[in-house]
């Protein structure tokens, strides 16, 4: 593993191991980690009259997971000990995608897909990157991939698709600022994703 990470994977483990003071300790659970809410400039636009409904992304392990995930070189996956997302990493992405539509209002009705809410349109998408690297050239970066496509409910057509990548480099190696760095880097991606869906469907209506 490189430098930065290395360190931020001894450091937790060396302090969960400190807490030991029985000869059969109770593990520390690990802290169960979060987004920071969603925040932005709203889009102001007129909000389409269609009901969406949002799916949670596919993907596979180790992305299927709550692990929080590190990338020490391009074979390898390792998880950061101590901490988790408080979900899969598909479920907390699917629900900041709903905070950030909703947030934007570009739709009449924006659902989840447990809902038993008629949509008229569904957000469908695969997740293959959510995950921090290691790079020399620019230290500790998030990475997060998402191709995405809306679906005509009715028709189960596709109307459209996008493939989108962020990076947003974190300040340091730290649990906090990897977490201050997916915050950010999931912000531009949903505020992207809502931008493209909001005109996807204007053009589809044009049709």
């Amino acid at each position: 593993m490189t430098i930065g990470l290395r360190r931020l994977a001894v450091y937790i483990s060396a302090a969960t191991l400190t807490t030991a003071c029985t000869v059969f300790p109770t593990p520390e659970p690990p802290r169960a980690m979060d987004l920071a809410p969603y925040a932005s400039e709203p889009m102001r636009e007129t909000p389409r009259p269609v009901s969406l409904r949002i799916d949670t992304p596919l993907a596979s392990d180790p992305l299927d997971s709550a692990r929080v995930l590190l990338k020490p070189s391009l074979y390898e996956f390792q998880a950061l000990p101590a901490v988790r997302w408080r979900d899969s990493i598909p479920v907390v992405v699917r629900d900041y995608l709903i905070q950030s539509f909703r947030f934007n209002s570009g739709f009449d009705n924006v659902v989840t897909d447990t809902s038993p809410a008629f949509a008229s349109h569904t957000l469908i998408s695969e997740l293959s990157a959510f995950h921090a690297e290691n790079r020399q050239d620019q230290g500790v970066t998030v990475v997060m991939e998402l191709h995405a496509e809306i679906m005509g409910n009715r028709t189960r057509r596709s109307l459209c698709s996008k493939s989108q990548r962020v990076e947003q480099r974190a300040e340091s190696a730290s649990v906090d600022a990897l977490m201050e760095a997916f915050s950010e880097s999931s912000r531009a991606l949903a505020e992207a994703t809502n931008r493209w869906a909001y005109a996807c469907l204007a053009e589809a209506r044009q049709r």
